[in-house]
């Protein structure tokens, strides 16, 4: 198996590099950066950019979305119950719609305080995620 990500991961984020980021390179490394990316949500040129250390978005919100689709990690969402943190993070990420009380709940409860959400209160959510 190539170690291309893990190794290029390494000469961008030296010993600083997050146990995150290993497990992301090394989910590339398993499979693709394009099925990583679309596990997490996210588009192969943000984990490229992740990757190579030249993300200028939010790592808070990338390193979330690792968490949830390859540790397993999940929040306790106050409208959904259990739920992975990557799903937490696309929930946040979806536009206001009335298409049924629970996804209005959720646009909400998301821009209203929850205590999982990356968007600032009284936001629309695209500065912060």
């Amino acid at each position: 198996m190539s170690q291309a990500n893990v190794e290029r991961a390494i000469k961008a984020w030296g010993d600083a590099m997050p146990d995150w980021v290993r497990v992301l390179a090394q989910a590339c490394d398993a499979t693709s950066q394009r099925v990583a990316a679309e596990r997490m949500r996210y588009s192969a040129p943000v984990i490229n950019q992740v990757l190579a250390k030249t993300y200028k978005g939010s790592l808070e919100a990338i390193e979330t979305a690792v968490r949830g689709a390859y540790l397993s990690e999940t929040v306790i969402c106050p409208v959904l119950g259990d739920l992975e943190k990557h799903a937490c993070m696309d929930h946040q990420r979806q536009p206001f719609t009335n298409a049924n009380p629970i996804a209005v709940k959720l646009y909400r409860t998301c821009r209203g305080g929850c205590l999982h959400s990356l968007i600032k209160a009284g936001t629309s959510g695209k500065e912060s995620t």
